[in-house]
């Protein structure tokens, strides 16, 4: 899937079905008119499509694929974790990008909120059912290489692990970051974080 931007395109669209548009219009709304925005692990850049056009965009991604699709926006070839590199921004977006870099997910958000104003995350908490069958976790693996989140940034036992959290746990993982809203999105929770002064 993170072979092809044409693919991953469609394949989230297909995993989220009516909630695709949803998500995206969501985050736009909390970011409004005028903002400069950093999305971070920007992938496609589907945020963009959905921005006020007054909103000045940037992404940044690993993925040179993707990245080249959309040469023609401000999107970069960087590293995420290179918080101290985050250029002068109103709103860092991260969005379906905790559960790669998990257990690294806390630094993210602690310091992404340290560098701008407002923080919005989008991040699935019920689209990946975890069990302890061998079986079905050999199967989701074998799914998960060729269509799933394999992305070669994190491994799959750390992505099965944010899964692992479910519903309630990323809800309370959100929560002890002390957000001024955790909104439901489908199989996603929003959660907006603004600095403190």
């Amino acid at each position: 899937m993170y072979q092809s931007a044409y693919v991953y395109d469609f394949f989230m669209r297909v995993v989220y079905r009516k909630f695709f548009e949803k998500r995206y219009k969501a985050v736009a709304e909390f970011i409004g008119k005028g903002k400069k925005v950093l999305d971070l692990g920007c992938g496609t850049c589907l945020l963009h499509r959905f921005l006020d056009k007054t909103c000045h965009y940037t992404g940044w991604d690993l993925n040179e694929k993707f990245l080249s699709l959309n040469s023609h926006l401000n999107v970069m070839k960087k590293n995420i974790l290179d918080y101290k590199n985050y250029p002068e921004t109103d709103v860092i977006v991260i969005s379906d990008v905790l559960h790669h870099i998990f257990p690294n997910h806390t630094n993210l958000l602690k310091n992404a909120i340290n560098k701008a104003k407002k923080v919005i995350v989008m991040e699935p908490h019920s689209i990946v059912k975890t069990t302890n069958n061998t079986l079905h976790k050999l199967a989701y693996k074998i799914f998960d290489s060729l269509l799933g989140d394999d992305d070669g940034i994190n491994g799959f036992h750390d992505r099965l692990d944010w899964f692992k959290m479910k519903k309630q746990g990323v809800y309370s993982f959100f929560k002890s970051m002390n957000p001024v809203v955790i909104r439901e999105v489908g199989p996603d929770y929003l959660a907006v974080f603004e600095k403190e002064n």
